[in-house]
């Protein structure tokens, strides 16, 4: 009779290589909003406030939609 061995466990809270890819992606979005915010408010460009706006309206929309990807992604290959 084989001895019961203890199955091995992954951790509970693990990133895959893919999800710090995504995860670095949206860093990289809100560092650009708020380059674009910031160099507005100091008059430097003053187009670059508008494209700020612009970025942080349509950042949850993709953001959103960049999770949904990634997600029917994971489920296709289970």
């Amino acid at each position: 009779m084989p001895a019961n061995k203890p199955l091995a466990r992954r951790p509970r809270f693990q990133f895959s290589l893919q999800a710090l890819m995504v995860l670095m992606l949206v860093a990289g979005f809100v560092a650009s909003f708020g380059f674009y915010m910031m160099r507005g408010a100091t008059g430097q460009a003053t187009d670059a406030r508008l494209v700020g706006m612009l970025m942080v309206l349509a950042g949850p929309l993709l953001f959103m939609t960049l999770l949904s990807v990634f997600f029917s992604i994971i489920r296709r290959r289970r």
